[in-house]
């Protein structure tokens, strides 16, 4: 449709706001955007923070962050002002980014200015917060130890049956007699550092510096995607993955391999845009042997490449694609595979259910409905429906390459599985929002915003880590994650839901064509 310079129903024509006004704006979002980041950073740095595991010898917290926390007193909080103090700054943060990533959506702040920002974040995370959140990489660091040092099998054996082991007491309890659930190119990265360090200590810090070049690299392939598809929406694409809390505290400051699944999805998705379409299904091969996650997006790039050759190449195009996959599925599997645990892992990880997963508070409906006899039908439902959103998918990729569609339709279809996935899967964790993140900027309004939502709650929803430490503030996350999260996150899944079928039913597209309000005033 032919844009024209009137307003409808003969208003005049919004005026443009004067060229200082949005710079003082981006301004403002900036300061705040890094004041509440320094303000989560320090709180988290300081010694005795309830967002710290507990800590190994020789990574306790200490650095620039620890002695500025120190100088205000942090260190001297106790119960229940030393949680409210972590409510703050988690709130502080929170806020900062989503006024700096609206004002992103608004193209006042430059591409240059975020991509400085992020690479900062990053490493100051690195460098000068210790471990948060999770015990995870723990267990990324036993079972390369079960595989490195000890000669035996991580999918068969488990840490239980290694108590003497300097990990052992670290080790998460609901995970100590559990066998690995990682795909096996990460536990060939676990064998790896494994053997390269040997205390506790030094492998924590590998992992954590291998999610900052993971996360930094996913920035980089963001960017390079967006500045050549969406210019004009490569400020907001770069912010809502560099710079979003979720990921900063809660995957790179965590170790967690999530970050290796997003760079895979990110670079994936450039590569295929590059239209070097064997090497995106390698990259994303790679990524579902990190993780299962990314078999989803796997599948649906597989299926695009085939429906968008030729009729007379589509068989070799299929054949050489999935050759691709399945080989280096298997070199990686080769090592680990047995009669005991085929799967490596899967079976074991579709029996977890997680607190904060939307499928727990379905099943607890379906059981209260029928007096506690049926609650098992609630969780089959909801994998009955991420299974049928899933078909749907693959076929609008097919559907949609072969009518010709570019390249951002496979892409949206990439980021709306993974919100499926994420939202519909039987654990919700918040590392888990990077794996759709690098696609925000392609999603439309629902997936967007349901996605953007998702990573603000499950930050403000997390206090304390330990709970034996803070009993009190761990059954309040427990609680508000019982009744507030996973019932928004219900009503997101729902909307997310009809405006897929919405999509499908109309044929329109899966990406977002919405054109970015500029500053001209419009939109």
């Amino acid at each position: 449709m032919q844009r024209t310079d009137a307003a409808p129903s003969g208003e005049p024509h919004p005026q443009p706001p004067p060229p200082g006004a949005s710079a003082r704006r981006a301004t403002r979002a900036i300061v705040l955007a890094v004041a509440g980041f320094l303000a989560c950073a320090t709180y988290a740095a300081s010694p005795g923070s309830p967002f710290q595991p507990l800590l190994p010898a020789g990574a306790e917290p200490s650095g620039l962050l620890t002695a500025l926390a120190n100088a205000l007193g942090l260190d001297r909080l106790a119960g229940s002002w030393l949680i409210a103090a972590g409510v703050v700054a988690v709130a502080f943060a929170v806020a900062g980014f989503l006024v700096l990533l609206r004002e992103t959506w608004r193209g006042t702040v430059s591409l240059r200015t975020v991509v400085v920002l992020a690479v900062v974040a990053n490493v100051v995370v690195a460098a000068f917060v210790p471990l948060l959140f999770s015990r995870d990489v723990y267990s990324y660091a036993f079972y390369g130890r079960i595989a490195a040092v000890y000669g035996e099998n991580p999918y068969v054996n488990t840490p239980v049956e290694f108590p003497g082991d300097d990990l052992w007491a670290l080790v998460g309890p609901k995970w100590v007699d559990t066998p690995a659930v990682y795909g096996p190119a990460f536990t060939t990265v676990s064998h790896g550092i494994a053997r390269a360090f040997e205390d506790p200590a030094g492998q924590v810090a590998a992992y954590r510096w291998l999610a900052v070049l993971a996360s930094l690299a996913t920035v980089a392939a963001i960017a390079l995607t967006v500045t050549r598809l969406r210019p004009e929406r490569a400020s907001f694409a770069v912010a809502a993955f560099g710079l979003n809390p979720v990921v900063l505290f809660h995957a790179v400051a965590s170790g967690h391999n999530d970050l290796l699944v997003a760079f895979a999805i990110a670079a994936g998705f450039l590569l295929l845009v590059r239209r070097r379409t064997h090497a995106a299904v390698a990259l994303l091969a790679i990524g579902a042997s990190v993780k299962a996650a990314a078999v989803l997006p796997l599948v649906l790039v597989i299926v695009w490449c085939v429906a968008r050759a030729p009729a007379g190449r589509r068989r070799h195009s299929a054949l050489t694609h999935i050759v691709v996959a399945i080989g280096i599925g298997l070199a990686f599997s080769m090592p680990y595979l047995q009669t005991e645990d085929p799967t490596l892992g899967m079976l074991e990880l579709a029996g977890h259910e997680g607190w904060l997963a939307p499928s727990v508070l379905v099943r607890k409906i379906f059981g209260w409905l029928s007096f506690g006899t049926l609650g098992w039908l609630g969780r089959v439902a909801v994998a009955v429906v991420l299974l049928l959103a899933f078909v749907a998918l693959v076929r609008e990729a097919a559907r949609r390459a072969s009518g010709g569609e570019p390249t951002e339709a496979v892409g949206a279809a990439m980021g709306w599985s993974l919100v499926a996935l994420m939202l519909l899967g039987p654990v919700l964790l918040p590392w888990y929002v990077a794996w759709a993140l690098p696609l925000a900027w392609l999603l439309p309004k629902a997936p967007r915003v349901t996605l953007i939502v998702a990573g603000a709650a499950l930050v403000l929803a997390q206090w304390t880590t330990e709970p034996l430490r803070y009993p009190d503030a761990f059954d309040a996350n427990l609680w508000i994650g019982h009744w507030i999260v996973t019932p928004a996150m219900l009503v997101f899944v729902i909307w997310c839901l009809i405006d897929l079928r919405h999509r499908v039913v109309y044929r329109l597209p899966l990406h977002d064509e919405e054109r970015v309000a500029a500053e001209s005033g419009d939109g």
